[in-house]
C-alpha cells in the first residue's frame, strides 16, 4: 500500500492571458509551408518572428497530427528553443507557450526538448525574469517602464518556462537533476513572499512546479529546506486566510494546498533532520518541533476538507447546460461560446485540484497510518520484553525454572483440586464484579474513540470520509456526455475524480484495518458498510 500515484496537471489556457497575433497560421495548404514559416522565426523582421512564433504555437497545438509531424520533422523543437533568447518578448512567450503546450500532450517531444539545452536557455533568462517581476512587485522605474503589455509578457513568460519546466520533471525522469542544478528555489519561492501582489494563477504555477519538484527528490528537499525562510513562508501561506484584497477565495484555497503540498513533501527529510540534531545532542525530538509539523498536517487536511466539498452531481449538470448552449456554428463567431468554453476548462482545472487533495488527503493518512501501527506494534513489543513486576530477571529467578518443572508435575495430581478452586472462583464472581468489568470495559472504549478522535487519523474520518463517500459515487450525467466531442475531456475528469476517490477510500479502509484495530474493532458495522458501498460503486 504505497503512496497515492501522483496527479499531473494538464495543459490549459493561460488564465494569464493568450498573446494573440491576429493572421497568425492556423493551417497549412502543403508540406512545404512548414520550412517557410520555419525560416521566419529567424527573420531580421521582429513581426516575422513573433508571426511565425505563433503560428508554430497554433499548428502544433492544432488536432492536425500530420502538420504536428511536418513541424517535428523539420526541427521546431531546436528553432523553437533557440528563440527563447530573442530580445523581442511577443517572441519568447510565444516560443515558451509552444514548448510548454508541446511537452504537456506529446511524450516523445517532451524527451527531444529536454535534450536542446532548454535547462541554459531557461536559465539564462531567469535573471532578467527576476528584475522586471521585482519591479513590477515594487512599480518602481524597471516596473513603469515595462507598461502593461511589458508586465503581461513577463508574467506569461514566467509562467510558460515554469509550467514546461514542471512537465518536463514529471514526464522525463532524467530532466529532475538537471533542474536540480538550476538551483531555481530561491527563485521561485519569492512568489510566495509576494502572493498578494502576483496574479494567483502564476503563485499557483510555482506551487505545482515546486511540488513536482520536491516529488521524492531528496536533493531538492534539503535545498528548500536549508533555504532562508522558506519553510516559514510556506508554512505562513497555509495559515493565511486570504492572500490579497483581490484574490478570490477558490483561489485563495489553491494557492493555500499547493503551499501545503509542498510542506508534506519535505516532512519526511525535516523530521529526519530533527531527529539527526537530537541524537548528537543525546536527546529525543523536542514535543514543540513534532507539533509543529503535527499541526501543519492538521492544517493541511483542513484546507483539503474545504476544497473536496465539492459535490459532482451539480457540477455534471452545469457542465452539460453548458455544452448544450453552445452553438454548432464555429465558436469563434460565437462570442458567448468562448464564455462557455472557459467555464469549462476552469471546471476541468478545479477537479485537477481536487484531485490533487485527495491525492494529498491519501498520502497524508498513508503516512500517519505507518506511523500509528509502528507505535503500536513497539508499544507491544515494549510490552512482551517488559521484566516481571516482582523481579529483576536475577540468575536465582532463572534458577527457579527447574524447581518450576518440579512442581509441574505435582500439580498435574491436583488437577481436581484445582477445578474445584475454579468453581469456587466463578461462585465468587456476582454482579458487582460484572458491573466492574463492564465499566472497565467502557473506560477503554472511551479512550481509545477520544485517542483517535484527537489524532490527525480521526480528523480524517470526520473531515474527509463523508465528502470521499460523494465523490466516489459516479456521476450518470457525465457517463451519458462522454459521446459528445465537446464534452469530451470534462466527461474524463469526471472519470479520473471518481477513480481517485474510490482508490483513496479504499487505502483508507485498509490503512484503518491495520494501525486502528481497536477502533476497527469497535465500528465493524460501519466498517463494513463502507466497504459494502465501495464493492457496490
Amino acid at each position: 500500500m504505497g503512496k497515492a500515484q501522483k496527479r499531473t496537471f494538464k495543459s490549459r489556457t493561460n488564465p494569464l492571458g493568450t498573446a494573440t497575433v491576429p493572421g497568425a497560421a492556423t493551417a497549412v495548404e502543403s508540406k512545404d509551408d512548414v520550412p517557410v514559416l520555419l525560416k521566419k522565426l529567424s527573420s531580421s523582421d521582429a513581426s516575422d518572428r513573433v508571426w511565425a512564433a505563433a503560428s508554430a504555437s497554433n499548428l502544433l497545438m492544432s488536432d492536425d497530427e500530420t502538420v504536428r509531424r511536418m513541424l517535428l520533422s523539420n526541427n521546431v523543437i531546436s528553432a523553437l528553443v533557440e528563440r527563447l533568447s530573442d530580445s523581442v518578448p511577443d517572441v519568447v512567450v510565444q516560443v515558451s507557450g509552444a514548448l510548454y503546450n508541446l511537452a504537456a500532450v506529446d511524450h516523445g517531444a517532451a524527451v527531444e526538448i529536454s535534450r536542446r539545452n532548454i535547462y541554459g536557455a531557461i536559465q539564462s533568462l531567469i535573471p532578467r525574469l527576476a528584475t522586471s517581476i521585482d519591479g513590477i512587485i515594487k512599480n518602481n522605474e524597471e516596473g513603469q517602464r515595462l507598461g502593461d503589455d511589458g508586465r503581461k509578457m513577463v508574467l506569461l513568460t514566467t509562467d510558460n518556462m515554469l509550467s514546461l519546466l514542471r512537465v518536463l520533471c514529471e514526464t522525463v525522469p532524467a530532466s529532475v537533476k538537471q533542474v536540480n542544478d538550476m538551483a531555481l528555489i530561491p527563485f521561485v519561492i519569492s512568489f510566495f513572499k509576494v502572493a498578494d501582489r502576483l496574479p494567483p494563477s502564476l503563485v499557483q504555477t510555482a506551487g505545482q512546479f515546486l511540488h513536482t519538484l520536491t516529488d521524492e527528490n531528496t536533493a531538492a528537499k534539503r535545498t528548500l529546506l536549508g533555504h532562508g525562510d522558506a519553510v516559514n513562508v510556506l508554512f505562513n501561506v497555509v495559515k493565511a486566510q486570504q492572500l490579497g484584497a483581490e484574490t478570490s477565495a477558490d483561489d485563495t484555497a489553491v494557492v493555500r494546498m499547493l503551499a501545503g503540498a509542498v510542506l508534506m513533501n519535505l516532512k519526511d527529510v525535516a523530521i529526519e533532520q530533527l531527529e539527526t540534531e537530537a541524537d548528537k545532542r543525546g536527546a529525543d525530538v523536542s514535543a514543540e518541533d513534532a507539533q509543529v509539523w503535527d499541526n501543519m498536517t492538521r492544517a493541511v487536511l483542513e484546507i483539503v476538507s474545504g476544497f473536496i466539498s465539492f459535490d459532482p452531481h451539480e457540477a455534471a449538470a452545469r457542465a452539460l447546460h453548458l455544452a448544450e448552449t453552445i452553438p454548432v456554428a464555429d465558436v469563434i463567431a460565437a462570442p458567448e461560446a468562448s464564455k462557455q468554453e472557459m467555464e469549462l476548462d476552469r471546471l476541468g482545472a478545479r477537479m485537477d485540484y481536487i484531485q490533487m487533495a485527495l491525492e494529498l488527503a491519501a498520502n497524508i493518512f498513508t503516512d500517519e497510518g505507518a506511523s500509528a501501527e509502528d507505535a503500536e506494534k513497539a508499544e507491544s513489543e515494549s510490552e512482551d520484553t517488559a521484566e516481571p513486576a516482582d523481579g529483576n530477571g536475577s540468575d536465582d529467578d532463572m534458577g527457579n525454572d527447574e524447581d518450576e518443572e518440579d512442581d509441574d508435575a505435582e500439580h498435574e495430581d491436583d488437577g481436581d483440586e484445582g477445578e474445584a478452586d475454579l468453581e469456587d472462583r466463578d461462585a465468587d464472581f456476582d454482579a458487582d464484579d460484572m458491573n466492574d468489568v463492564l465499566c472497565d470495559e467502557g473506560a477503554a472504549k472511551k479512550e481509545t474513540e477520544e485517542a483517535v478522535r484527537q489524532s490527525v487519523l480521526g480528523v480524517f474520518i470526520d473531515a474527509i470520509v463523508p465528502s470521499l463517500l460523494r465523490l466516489a459515487e459516479p456521476t450518470v450525467a457525465m457517463t451519458c456526455a462522454a459521446e459528445s466531442a465537446r464534452l469530451a475531456s470534462v466527461a474524463e475528469d469526471f472519470a479520473a475524480l471518481n477513480e481517485r476517490a474510490l482508490g483513496c477510500f479504499n487505502n483508507f479502509l485498509l490503512v484503518i484495518e491495520e494501525s486502528l484495530k481497536a477502533w476497527f474493532r469497535m465500528h465493524a458495522d460501519r466498517v463494513d458498510a463502507w466497504w459494502r458501498f465501495l464493492i457496490g460503486v
